[in-house]
């Protein structure tokens, strides 16, 4: 703001002074003001953007999906009916499952070692997520298996 104030206070004492000068020299006043007016009006047109500007370059990040959050899809991929889970909470919890598995180095697909897990995790608890349909309590169970297998990262004492 103060600059704007200031370019405007030089610019009045700049016009003033022309004004002084010209009316010294013999020109009319009023006419010297036209003509000053008229060079005002044309330099503020010349400022003005005619043509639109492109977007600002980099180009913005695109916006977050307003689809909702993974837990509310996760929730609502379980019928509350049938207890039947979908499709995107069974690939989830394995996702987990096998993430817990390897760090232990263990693979949930190698089936020379489905009897370590199944130590591990418990009987029944692998073959919960490979059925035709999953239920809710079949996914309970694998969670509070995935709960009980001890985390290496985590400190003992």
């Amino acid at each position: 703001m103060k600059r704007r104030m200031l370019i405007l206070g030089i610019g009045g004492v700049l016009a003033l002074a022309v004004l002084l000068l010209l009316a010294q020299l013999g020109f009319p006043v009023p006419f010297v003001l036209a003509w000053m007016i008229l060079v005002v009006a044309v330099v503020v047109a010349c400022r003005q953007e005619f043509i639109e500007v492109g977007p600002a370059w980099p180009p913005e990040k695109p916006g977050r999906d307003s689809r909702g959050s993974e837990v509310s899809r996760m929730a609502w991929a379980i019928n509350t009916r049938t207890g039947v889970a979908g499709h995107v909470v069974v690939r989830r919890v394995q996702g987990v499952l096998r993430r817990r598995l390897a760090l232990r180095g263990l693979d949930l697909d190698d089936p020379t070692q489905h009897a370590r897990i199944d130590a591990l995790l418990g009987e029944g608890v692998r073959d919960a997520l490979h059925r035709r349909e999953v239920q809710r309590t079949d996914i309970e169970i694998v969670l509070d298996a995935i709960e009980r297998i001890p985390n290496d990262t985590e400190e003992t004492g």
